[in-house]
This record gives C-alpha cells, structure tokens and sequence, in this order.
C-alpha cells in the first residue's frame, strides 16, 4: 500500500488469522509516530450546562485528517453507545462567540455538550 501522507510503500503484517482478510491502511506506521494520536479533553464551563471538547492531535499539523478516520470513528462510536449527542467540527479556535454559540446550544438542547474535533487552533 501507498501512504497518503509521505507517499511511501508500506505492507501491512499478515497472520494465518487474518490472511484472508482485506485490510486497507492509509498511513504508514511511520507516519503513525511522526503525527501521534493524543486525546485531549476539556471540560468548559457554560452558564447552566457543560462543554466538553475531546480532541485528537494537539496541534494543527498540514495534513489530512480523513486519513484518521478509522480512530475518529472508534471514539465516536464509544461516545455514541453511551447515549451522548456529539458536535463534529474540523479544527476548533476558541472566540467569545465560540463561547456564546455553545451556551445557546447547550440551553436548546438542555443538555450538556460534547464536541469531537481534530485539533485545536492556537
């Protein structure tokens, strides 16, 4: 396979168990220690409900993050199993009206939010 981020040929290690298996990898294990996977949560307080903001990468590196999507999807889905409603956003900088917009959400909802991004901004 071809790696999406460096371009580079890799092969994915087989077993007798999984031989038959198709397995499709879109990075290269190299590139899985040089842009490293660190969940990052915050918890913000609104007026009356909470934000918590779980984030993947620490920076905002020039790469696609589709390529991630295998990971995004496994924290999804354990957020989703517990019954919690999730905002996705690509990369996340925090304004004042970033602040304002989750307050109102958050108060239409009644609710407390959870939002899934990439990285955040600086």
């Amino acid at each position: 396979m071809k790696c999406k981020i460096c371009n580079e040929r890799f092969f994915i290690k087989r077993s007798i168990l999984n031989l038959f298996k198709e397995e499709k990898a879109y990075i290269c294990p190299a590139c899985y220690k040089k842009y490293p996977i660190t969940i990052n949560y915050e918890t913000i307080q609104l007026d009356i409900y909470k934000a918590m903001i779980i984030s993947l990468f620490k920076t905002k590196s020039r790469i696609d993050y589709n390529y991630f999507f295998k990971e995004y999807s496994k924290v999804f889905l354990s957020l989703y199993n517990n019954g919690v409603k999730v905002i996705f956003l690509d990369d996340l900088k925090y304004t004042y009206d970033f602040y304002e917009y989750l307050d109102c959400i958050s108060k239409i909802e009644k609710s407390d939010i959870v939002i899934l991004c990439f990285s955040i901004k600086d």
